[in-house]
Formats: structure tokens, sequence, C-alpha cells
């Protein structure tokens, strides 16, 4: 029988109890403890998924028979506490973006380094059957020469209505950039490279304490092929994500996070039947297999650095 992995919880808000559930679904996985500051809240988690509470994240560092730790708190908190958990040597998967600061995350992608712990990025759709068949057309030459890279967002409210915390409504921190950008970063740097000459227009609310209305973005991957960035929140319409690529051949559209469309010349753009699969667990697997020295396709914190020197050049940082 294969040894379970014991994963310590620091930040049990709604994207931490995914990641519980995920790891309750994996054969290989074990909550070993749980850490929130939030008190009642944490008391919620432990109590649902009858899992051990510790009144200090501390208590998760210190205890050795965790293996990793998994940071799901705030991108305000996350230097200060990666700082320990890199320092305790367990290996680190962090919640997107990495840090709240390109130099935060350069730090943190220089410490799991410097102490070779395996460690990765919950960038989740990256292990979704859309995103692997997207890669595999643009291998097989699907859309011909790239001519363009578009990535756009409309927010019927922002924050999300499912995800009412005041943090992701903040400049200081949140914002649909950073919270829901990030992520189709990530994709685009690993299918095209780094994006570069980046330029943006951002529109913000009056209120100085508050996070973008809207930006309209541009860079450049491979020197030449402009990346477009369109976001804007409060809109009159159902929430809408689309990721586009399109070359001279073909276009390829990943949209709403799992379904990929597809056309050509003679063409319009029609829904790719794929099956399904369980990306969280996915992400796991991938992880674990890292842990065990065998080949795994990890989104590591070398892709979470990159992902936020793009951010903060869009939002001027």
């Amino acid at each position: 029988m294969e040894k379970k992995f014991n994963i310590g919880i620091i930040g049990a808000g709604l994207v931490g109890e995914r990641l519980i559930n995920a790891i309750d679904r994996h054969p290989l996985g074990n909550v070993k403890g749980v850490y929130d500051v939030d008190n009642k809240r944490l008391k919620e988690i432990t109590d649902q998924y009858h899992l051990k509470g510790v009144t200090s994240y501390h208590e998760l560092l210190e205890d050795p028979e965790i293996d990793i730790i998994y940071l799901a708190v705030p991108p305000k908190y996350h230097y200060p506490i990666a700082l320990d958990i890199i320092e305790s040597k367990k290996h680190f998967l962090c919640e997107k973006p990495l840090a709240n600061s390109t130099e935060e995350a350069k730090k943190m992608y220089e410490g799991v380094t410097k102490h070779r712990l395996v460690n990765g990025m919950n960038f989740p759709t990256a292990y979704t059957p859309a995103f692997k068949k997207l890669e595999q057309l643009l291998e097989e030459g699907y859309i011909g020469e790239l001519l363009r890279i578009e990535l756009k967002g409309s927010f019927t409210h922002w924050p999300r209505l499912w995800q009412q915390n005041e943090w992701i409504a903040t400049r200081e921190q949140g914002g649909f950039v950073k919270e829901v950008f990030t992520h189709f970063i990530q994709l685009i740097q690993r299918c095209f490279g780094e994006i570069q000459d980046i330029q943006s227009f951002i529109e913000y609310p009056e209120n100085s304490s508050r996070s973008e209305k809207g930006i309209i973005g541009i860079g450049k991957v491979k020197k030449q092929v402009a990346v477009l960035f369109n976001g804007l929140t409060d809109v009159g319409m159902k929430e809408e994500l689309a990721f586009t690529i399109h070359g001279d051949r073909g276009s390829i559209s990943l949209r709403d996070w799992h379904e990929l469309w597809i056309s050509t010349k003679d063409t319009e753009f029609e829904r790719v039947n794929l099956d399904t699969n369980d990306h969280l667990v996915e992400l796991l697997n991938q992880f674990f297999k890292a842990i065990q020295e065998r080949q795994a396709n990890l989104v590591t914190f070398k892709e979470g650095y990159a992902a936020q020197i793009v951010i903060d050049k869009l939002l001027n940082n």
C-alpha cells in the first residue's frame, strides 16, 4: 500500500474548503490539521469534516507527521507565513496569486528552490481536459501561425456573489486581475512563453481602497504577437470568461474555465466534446508524484512568480 501524505491546511475559507474536499477524494491524501484565524470558521470546518483544528499554524509546521502545507489565506499574508513554511522544510502548495507583490513572489520562489522543496500552485484549470486538449491542438498545429491572443472577462458582480469576502474587493490584494486573470496568464505563458512589453489602462472606482472596475491591456509574446486583456465589472450580462487564441488557419477558445471551442476559416466556433475529470484531485495527484520523484506535470512557484510579474505590470505596481 502506498504511503498517505499528511497535509496541514492554513486557511479554511471557501477555496481552502474545496481542497479539503479534494484531499478527501484522493486515496493518498489525509488532512492532518487545520488552522484559520477565524475561530468560528475553524470550528465549522473541523466539525463538518471531523478534522483536528489547531490554535496556531506553527503547530502544523512543527508536526513531524505532516508532509505538506497548503496555504490558502488572503494574498497579503502569504509572504510572512510562506517564510515559516519554507523554514520548516515541508513541501508547499500555495493558493494564487503566489504573493502580494513581485518582490515577495521572487523570494518565495527562491526559498523553495534553495531548500529543494516540492512546490505547487493551485492553478486547477491547467489540469482540466479542456486545457490538455488545447495544448494538444497547439502541438498539432491546428491554428497555423499564431496571430493574436485575447483574454476577456465580463463580471456581473465583483466580488462574485459566491465569494463575498471583503479583501477580494480591495485594491491592496483583490480585484479580478489578481483573482481571475492570474489563472489565464499562467496558461498563456505556459503555452507561449513570457508576456513582455505590457501596457494598460485601468478604471478604478471613486473609493481609493476598492479594486479595479475595468482594464484594457496589451502585451506581446514571441516578441511580436499581441496579447490583449479586456476586463470589466458590474456589467449588465451574465459572467463570461474567454481565453482565445487566433491563428491563420484556426482559432481555439477556452471559455468559462472548462469549455473548449474551436473554429476554422470555413466553420463557426463549435464546442469540443470532452470527458470530465476531477481537476483538483489531478492537481494533488501530480503534487504527490513530484514528492515520490516520479514524472509530474505540476504548476510550480516558477510559473506563479512569472504570472505575478505580469499582474503587477498590468496593474502598474
